[in-house]
């Protein structure tokens, strides 16, 4: 990973937020949020990078703002609580989306690598509102748009996850980018979340491994506690893949197909596992979104703006893990991934209706592929952006592309011995 630039050499002025509210009358009202937009009432920044712009960008991109929330407008609502204590967007609570400039005193060549930022520079380059950890005040969206001395800029934003799945996030980063060139919206989005309301009387046909509390024996949180934490991003290039998938589909049949995300996923989480020391009677368990939209009888809608995903699991011990071959693990994972059946998209909404989300404990690791998520469809009108983000868990890591370049570069974080191990397998991957 190349150097990412350090907060004490990145000044930036911001100007006071001013409140952006779609130009034109909106449906009031409430909408309603499905179990699975429940589970991630979190805050997830995001960076997009420009090199070059013109005098007039602030107003540009702000104007289009002002326009796409008319499309958008559940974004420039609150949330808000019914009398069960489940949450919804108020629409008539029309606070807007805080839009602030900043100015910074630097090229935007020094950022460097953007596809993971540090917080201190994240927190630089994004808006948060004082009042995101008040639920009925906090806004759901903020942009932050900073001017570079090289003329290049970013445009920096929050989007509360409850809202929005990555999926929708492009959606809707793609359809101000098009306001923003003078262009109609290629995709109108479908706000009507009751489509995924859970079923009276729920029908679960669980259990759910994702929800399984395992034990930290191997003492991992001290780990955690003791030493600093180390982000790095992995580059597999497209001979590092290949060999990957020779050693998934190893002892399967030759005609057997395997995919660029099984295969690494297969990996990383193998590795990951002992660069930490697991014990063998440690459990460890693999989570990773799947989009289901087209996986339900009825598809959902083109343009269904919200959380569209499941979490399917791999549940095992480490001694499990590591005794079979790597191809054993990517079998684990595709049976996952051909789990997300209608059956068990509506037995998990009904799931998680009912019942509360605890978190990730320790063992868990999620992996989130961003490498499908047109981040360079977001041109605004001065090109094609490179996409970052930050303040990532310690317990995901996220699949991501670096522009034009071929593979899957792996970003993650783990203790500095940790990383050492786990860089030092990546490593011997060349001589395999």
């Amino acid at each position: 990973m190349e150097a990412t630039a350090k907060s004490n050499v990145l000044t930036i002025e911001r100007s006071s937020p001013i409140m952006v509210q779609p130009e034109c009358e909106t449906p009031e009202g409430s909408i309603f949020l499905t179990s699975v937009d429940q589970v991630a009432v979190v805050h997830v920044p995001s960076i997009y990078c420009f090199d070059r712009s013109d005098a007039n960008v602030v107003d540009v991109i702000k104007q289009a703002l002002a326009k796409v929330l008319v499309h958008y407008y559940p974004l420039a609502g609150r949330l808000a609580q019914n009398s069960q204590g489940k949450l919804l967007v108020d629409c008539q609570n029309k606070l807007g989306v805080p839009f602030v400039e900043g100015i910074a005193d630097c090229d935007i060549k020094n950022l460097g690598d953007v596809r993971i930022l540090g917080a201190d520079v994240l927190g630089k380059l994004v808006y948060k509102e004082p009042t995101q950890d008040k639920l009925e005040v906090a806004p759901l969206l903020t942009a932050q748009v900073t001017k570079f001395k090289c003329g290049g800029f970013t445009l920096g934003i929050t989007i509360n996850h409850c809202m929005a799945d990555g999926i929708s996030a492009m959606d809707f980063m793609n359809a101000w980018a098009e306001i923003s060139r003078g262009k109609p919206l290629s995709l109108i989005p479908c706000h009507d979340r009751t489509i995924l309301r859970a079923r009276v009387p729920p029908q679960i046909t669980g259990p759910y491994d994702d929800f399984v509390q395992i034990s930290d024996v191997s003492n991992m949180k001290a780990l955690y506690e003791e030493q600093r934490l180390v982000y790095k991003s992995f580059h597999f290039d497209t001979e590092k893949l290949a060999t990957l998938k020779r050693m998934a589909t190893k002892d399967k049949q030759v005609t057997s197909r395997c995919s660029s995300f099984v295969a690494l996923a297969a990996f990383v989480w193998r590795a990951r596992s002992m660069a930490l020391k697991m014990k063998l009677h440690q459990q460890t368990k693999l989570l990773f979104p799947v989009n289901f939209r087209s996986k339900l009888e009825t598809p959902l809608p083109d343009g269904y703006f919200g959380n569209a995903v499941a979490m399917p699991c791999c549940l095992c011990t480490m001694g499990e893990l590591i005794e079979e071959p790597i191809s054993a693990s990517a079998e684990r994972i595709e049976k996952a991934i051909e789990s997300v059946t209608e059956d068990y998209i509506r037995s998990k909404i009904d799931f998680l209706d009912m019942h509360r989300f605890e978190g990730f404990p320790t063992g868990t690791l999620v992996i989130n592929s961003w490498t499908r998520l047109e981040h360079g469809s977001t041109d605004f009108g001065w090109g094609e952006p490179r996409f970052g983000t930050g303040d990532v868990s310690s317990l995901t890591c996220l699949f991501m592309t670096k522009g034009k370049e071929k593979g899957i570069a792996a970003v993650l974080g783990l203790p500095l011995s940790a990383m050492d191990t786990f860089n030092q397998l990546v490593c011997d991957l060349s001589g395999a």
